[in-house]
């Protein structure tokens, strides 16, 4: 719930540091947003930004002939600017507008402070089941209610209950499965629903009691919770994966897909999808057991004058309530949109409507289809399908703020890592692999077990201590150590193994032989990878892993670690610790204690391999300036080394000097 894209946990660290409770209120979130608002400002201003904060509403809104804009506010002011970006936060979804000029009619649950008007003792019928439902009869119960509640909605189902998050050791196959539905969107939805009945049965081990119907929502209800306390609900931890990349899965799909799911699976997918906390649950299932709360099926209702109260029609019969509360979701539809500001750009055509809802924008950079335009939030549903969340918020304004800066977009990219047995590249693994997947990639791990040693192989009279290091990197390291601490917990360790990671973060982790051979293109193929990059210089890949790598936009980096004698001069120059990237002529170096011990040198000075791997990613992505070079002859680039995202960074293997 961080507001930073790439940073996911900074909310938590935020609360932890307050000391706070199990689980966030909303006011506790809201003093969060104020706090990083006024962190923000104070940055800006430290920065010599002039940010100026207008209390008022924008009515109006034009484009001119030289791309600039004119917005007109209520209170006659006009604001001239070169870009716009809508951040209208959400529209609440009425159903029920016959009933907007009832008395007694409440057409959202926000704020819930004015439902204090509402007496303790009245009848209440909220129309809706989720997750709105839910905090809106919290909300009445806190503050002393006692009447009958009444959830109704076409389900007559509550929400699913959320359990403690898990691990998920697959989730690059969530990954995976959004560039194969990119590649094939015609069977997108048929691929996407066995994927994940394929995954949440894997998670499960093939028990599906959990999706069964009860008699009533109250013995639901009751098993969901009882589920959910006891941990037996790993379903979840599929589903909660998701996040990052279902909008990826609907950009995708055909129209009449997309269609299909809003009409036959949007409502079983946000009441699994979305749950609500234990807490509630339980707040819920004490309301219900005292019969002060019925969930029921049905969806009309209307004023009658005679009763002078609103009655439903149920698959339970027919119910009388004094007040009605509509809490139905978010509103997409244009047409429904209260905002002078939003109707403006439609009627002058700034907007393009998306035909599921909202405005058609870019997908990567949110641009809608006037140029220096851009909306975020709900608008953008029909585009990005899951906008509501926080983390999804965080990386959209991020989007944005690049194309703003004119940054190109950040597209996510699958990178195969290739390590061997040498401590220093799985140190620089440990920290590279939470930074890819926080800039929203995924990185996929292949253990290589070559016993190539550069430089050296095939000798017979190689330095003692080169032979000790080997022994102690491929028995004592892989064979001994890495399994003991796979029995152990990672939490606080500044290192994960392969094997933690594997765990902790979801990516794979395959053990190959070597890099070389067809067997390693295909497996390249099947998780579509698209960069390549070694931190190893036990091996160069061969002609079949370079070929896969040399193709359209697909790169080959490689980053060397070791210790290193200075260029030329290591008399003169003195012992450095280092990292190569080769042939993009990239070479890193820091001064070591010869006094120290080799494992504490290189535990102080790997994030140096570590910032240049990430560099080199962005390179190769076309997220950096500078010159790639394409395949060439070993020792240099080719002639013709452009710039951009053409051609392979090729793997050369390169002498460490000892």
């Amino acid at each position: 719930m961080g507001l930073y894209y790439n940073d996911p946990k900074h909310f938590t660290r935020w609360r932890s540091e307050l000391a706070s409770g199990p689980f966030p209120s909303r006011s506790q979130y809201g003093e969060y947003l104020e706090a990083m608002w006024s962190e923000i400002l104070s940055q800006a201003q430290q920065m010599g930004l002039d940010i100026s904060i207008i209390q008022d509403e924008v009515s109006d809104i034009d484009r001119h002939d030289d791309s600039t804009f004119t917005l007109t506010l209520t209170g006659g002011r006009r604001l001239a600017a070169q870009s716009v970006v809508l951040a209208l936060g959400n529209y609440t979804s009425t159903l029920n507008t016959h009933l907007l000029n009832q008395p007694g009619f409440f057409p959202s649950p926000w704020p819930t402070s004015q439902l204090k008007t509402i007496p303790a003792d009245a009848s209440v019928l909220i129309i809706g089941s989720r997750l709105s439902a839910v905090d809106a009869a919290l909300f009445l119960s806190k503050n002393g209610h006692k009447g009958p509640l009444t959830f109704m909605s076409r389900s007559g189902r509550l929400p699913k209950v959320q359990g403690e998050p898990e691990p998920y050791p697959r989730r690059y196959t969530l990954h995976t499965l959004a560039r194969y539905i990119e590649s094939n969107p015609a069977d997108g939805l048929v691929k996407l629903t066995t994927t994940l009945m394929d995954e949440i049965d894997g998670v499960n081990n093939g028990d599906w009691t959990w999706i069964q119907k009860h008699a009533s929502p109250l013995a639901e209800l009751r098993a969901d919770l009882f589920a959910a306390q006891g941990g037996n609900v790993h379903w979840q931890t599929v589903l909660r994966h998701t996040a990052p990349v279902i909008e990826r899965y609907w950009h995708c799909l055909p129209l009449e897909s997309q269609k299909l799911f809003m009409a036959k699976f949007f409502t079983p997918w946000m009441r699994y999808r979305h749950g609500m906390p234990v807490q509630n649950a339980q707040k819920i299932l004490n309301l219900m057991e005292t019969s002060q709360l019925s969930v029921v099926a049905g969806e009309a209702v209307h004023w009658d004058e005679g009763e002078g109260a609103f009655i439903a029609q149920t698959t339970s019969g027919p119910i009388e309530a004094s007040y009605v509360i509509e809490a139905t979701g978010q509103e997409s539809h244009l047409d429904r949109i209260p905002s002078p500001l939003v109707q403006s750009a439609v009627r002058k055509g700034l907007f393009t409507p998306h035909p599921m809802g909202g405005v058609d924008v870019d997908f990567h950079t949110l641009c809608t289809s006037t140029p220096g335009l851009y909306t975020m939030g709900s608008l953008t549903r029909g585009t990005h399908f899951y906008v509501s969340a926080i983390d999804r918020t965080a990386a959209h304004a991020a989007r944005i703020a690049d194309a703003l800066v004119g940054e190109p977009p950040a597209r996510p990219v699958h990178i195969a890592i290739f390590l061997g047995a040498d401590v220093a590249s799985h140190l620089i693994a440990s920290d590279l692999v939470p930074l890819l997947l926080a800039e929203g990639h995924m990185p996929f791990l292949f253990l290589s077990s070559s016993k190539q040693t550069p430089s050296l192989e095939g000798s017979d009279s190689r330095p003692f201590d080169l032979r000790k290091l080997e022994f102690f990197e491929r028995e004592l390291f892989r064979k001994h150590l890495c399994p003991r601490l796979k029995e152990h917990s990672f939490k606080g360790a500044r290192h994960m193994t392969v094997e933690q990671m594997q765990t902790a973060y979801g990516v794979l982790v395959q053990e190959i032989p070597d890099t070389k051979g067809a067997s390693v293109g295909r497996m390249l193929q099947k998780y579509f990878i698209d960069v390549g990059i070694s931190l190893t210089c036990a091996e160069a890949p061969d002609q079949d892993v370079i070929a896969y790598l040399s193709s359209s936009s697909r790169h080959l980096l490689a980053v060397d670690a070791g210790v290193l004698s200075a260029p030329w001069d290591s008399k003169k120059a003195g012992a450095k610790f280092g990292y190569t990237l080769r042939d993009v002529i990239d070479r890193r170096t820091i001064p070591v204690g010869e006094s120290a011990a080799m494992l504490t040198g290189v535990g102080k000075e790997y994030a140096l391999g570590v910032q240049m791997a990430v560099d080199a990613i962005k390179l190769g992505c076309g997220n950096a300036g500078g010159v790639i070079c394409p395949a060439g002859k070993e020792g240099g680039a080719a002639k013709g080394a452009g710039r951009g995202g053409a051609g392979m960074i090729r793997v050369f293997k390169h002498p460490l000097e000892l």
